[in-house]
């Protein structure tokens, strides 16, 4: 174990089954090659395990059984408790070594969002459990294997722990919701009910949200946001029949959350063949179809999809040649268009037919709560 006060590594406590024999050896007053000769084991065989150089194995305990009168589970016991202690010393050590690793998770901000940290005996130990990983290097290789793909800003240098723990939040979160099996078909014939939800306060379209898109195989969940994560949502395949939306609260009004959400969902239906995993952050340009030399062919087409998908361009067009654009035409053509007022202002902002301090009082403030 470690002294906390010293960090001086003490040995284990639990006893090695070979200091056990010994006992006996010195009781019934027999040699270590008396041993031998009694259990038909090799004098290497008792002299490596009398001396801790060696564990018990099945054979071994059963022969013991017979000559020294203590049942087989016993001996086995003894090497499994001390092979326990022994592990938990090495990560003691080892937990030493990788307090400088965990502290690049924001501990203190996953506890304040309310994250499902699980029960640990130190820091280290949480954040390894809640990962689901025994090491730094496992969690590096889980992470690199897991397809994740996402683009950075010269802006700002994305803390990568961060982002793992939002991702792995989302995991956690998506682990609990039932879905079907997902069905293509069926996904895409709910993009018009789903539209239809975007008209409703948030917090109760989410809830709507989240049975709906179970059925056809997609689980949606809402992590809030961690510091220097920059992500606005992601999209997953946890199995090939289970699907993962995940959105953060990067964005406070409904026109940013639902667009990102419709990014996500042309991920999983045009991208699934290319990616496992796509995490969306802020230095995506919300409504931008142009193709951009910097953004990666999938992104755009993720973003194409989800304007198209909510307003399509030439309606969009028609719209301001005829009408003049004040607050009722607005609301009057979002409800043609079986969507929220604040997705229309929020398109023509980005156009630039409207300023972006022009209407805002049409789109709705986010009231969401996490999965």
């Amino acid at each position: 174990m470690v002294n906390k006060e010293s960090n001086v590594v003490k040995p284990p406590t639990t006893p090695h089954p070979g200091e056990v024999i010994n006992e006996y050896l010195e009781f019934h007053g027999w040699s270590q090659r008396d041993l031998a000769n009694r259990t038909n084991l090799t004098p290497k065989t008792i002299s490596v395990i009398c001396n801790g150089k060696a564990s018990i194995t099945a054979s071994t305990a059963f022969a013991l059984e017979r000559v020294l009168q203590r049942p087989m589970h016993f001996w086995l016991n003894l090497q499994r408790q001390f092979d326990e202690a022994a592990i938990r010393l090495s990560d003691g050590v080892q937990s030493a070594e990788w307090k400088k690793w965990a502290r690049k998770f924001p501990l203190d901000e996953m506890r304040k969002r309310k994250f499902s940290l699980p029960s640990a005996t130190s820091e280290v130990d949480l954040i390894l459990r809640y990962l689901g990983v025994s090491s730094p290097e496992s969690w590096q290789t889980v992470w690199a294997k897991s397809g994740v793909a996402f683009r950075q800003t010269n802006k700002n240098q994305e803390n990568i722990a961060a982002i793992s723990a939002w991702v792995r939040e989302t995991e956690l979160v998506a682990s609990e919701i039932k879905t079907n099996v997902f069905d293509e078909r069926r996904f895409r014939s709910l993009i018009q009910e789903i539209k239809q939800l975007t008209r409703n306060r948030t917090d109760k379209a989410l809830k709507e949200l989240q049975p709906l898109c179970a059925q056809a195989g997609v689980a949606v969940v809402f992590v809030p946001e961690l510091p220097l994560t920059r992500i606005s949502g992601c999209a997953r395949w946890l199995t090939a029949k289970k699907a993962l939306i995940g959105l953060s609260s990067r964005y406070k009004t409904d026109d940013q959350m639902w667009f990102s959400f419709f990014h996500e969902i042309g991920h999983l239906l045009l991208h699934k063949k290319i990616r496992s995993f796509v995490l969306d952050n802020d230095t995506h340009d919300l409504w931008d179809t142009d193709v951009d030399l910097e953004m990666e062919t999938c992104e755009v087409e993720a973003n194409r999809f989800a304007a198209d998908t909510l307003l399509p361009a030439i309606d969009l067009a028609e719209f301001v040649r005829q009408e003049s654009l004040t607050n009722d035409a607005i609301v009057d053509f979002a409800e043609r268009m079986n969507i929220s007022p604040g997705i229309v202002v929020g398109r023509l902002q980005k156009i630039g037919i409207l300023d972006p301090s022009e209407r805002n009082a049409l789109k709705q403030k986010l009231f969401l709560e996490s999965s």
